[in-house]
């Protein structure tokens, strides 16, 4: 079943990345509007989240900021693939301007390395490929759980010259090692982390369990961190990619001090584009008890 499973996705995204990107999103809007209409998980996990994380808007606000939420996630369904079959340049020409106000280039001059957190906001998978192309890129990957998708989503990305480590003990004793010569490794830093890997830290004043592994990479390397993303244009455009610098307190060497910070530069990202972060994501399972009851009666 599982075969079957990966071929067909590996159909999907194959056929679809013949599509341009101004048809796929139209598809990738349309579906997610679709969506939203049927109130799929999706629409309920992403109205649990939104009255959670902006208490302060009314329901009609918030349902509106939903729906478009999830036209950009399906938006990032269908433009996957694209960026991982087409030749690198096209992706490269679909990127109209770049914003750097963390000064990477300034950091790697000075022997330090970089520690790029990248939300799941707007298209990461444009972002690793741009950032590939102007940096030596590190990046943590977790095999999804389909057979047979492992090989095909890994050549993707490893075709723009990423190097990609597994998320064992192996592969973040590597990520410490380019951190140490001065290199630059990408963290996707706001999935839930096994209860060993994380701490309870607020995330738009609710407390989610927040890994640790970025804040430790900081502080026994010495390296500095900034969070990327690249955020979708309109009307099939194309991309701006976008680098900020972290929260200052990421710095700290108080372990709960510093993954807040993380929390709070995530934060200060998605409030640049709100709509294009993936509010569907179950990201209160976990309490400071233990498991929750937050998406239950969904």
């Amino acid at each position: 079943m599982q075969r079957l499973q990966s071929g067909l996705i590996k159909l999907f995204i194959r056929f679809f990345a013949l599509f341009p990107l101004s048809l796929l999103q139209s598809i990738g809007a349309f579906s997610g509007r679709l969506a939203w209409q049927l109130n799929s998980d999706m629409a309920k996990y992403t109205r649990l989240n939104l009255k959670a994380c902006y208490p302060e808007m009314n329901e009609q606000g918030r349902d509106e900021l939903g729906k478009k939420s999830l036209q950009e996630t399906f938006k990032m369904m269908f433009e996957v693939g694209k960026a991982w079959i087409q030749p690198v340049e096209a992706t490269i020409e679909s990127i109209k301007s770049f914003r750097d106000e963390a000064g990477v280039e300034q950091i790697l001059s000075q022997g330090k390395g970089v520690v790029i957190i990248a939300p799941h906001l707007g298209n990461w998978e444009v972002l690793n490929i741009y950032l590939s192309q102007k940096y030596q890129l590190h990046v943590l990957y977790q095999p999804p759980n389909i057979e047979g998708l492992e090989e095909f989503i890994s050549q993707g990305r490893a075709k723009t010259g990423t190097f990609v480590h597994p998320t064992n003990r192996r592969g973040v004793m590597a990520i410490f090692d380019v951190l140490r010569k001065g290199g630059v490794v990408g963290i996707l830093p706001d999935q839930e982390p096994p209860s060993e890997g994380g701490l309870m830290a607020p995330f738009f004043g609710n407390e989610a369990l927040t890994m640790t592994l970025v804040s430790k990479l900081i502080q026994k390397t010495g390296a500095r961190a900034v969070c990327g993303y690249a955020r979708r244009l309109e009307k099939g455009k194309g991309y701006e990619v976008v680098i900020m610098p972290a929260n200052q307190d990421i710095y700290s060497e108080d372990l709960d001090v510093s993954v807040t910070a993380l929390n709070k530069t995530v934060e200060e990202s998605i409030r640049e584009a709100p709509e294009q972060y993936q509010w569907e994501y179950k990201r209160f399972r976990q309490g400071p008890e233990g498991k929750t009851r937050f998406y239950k009666d969904s």
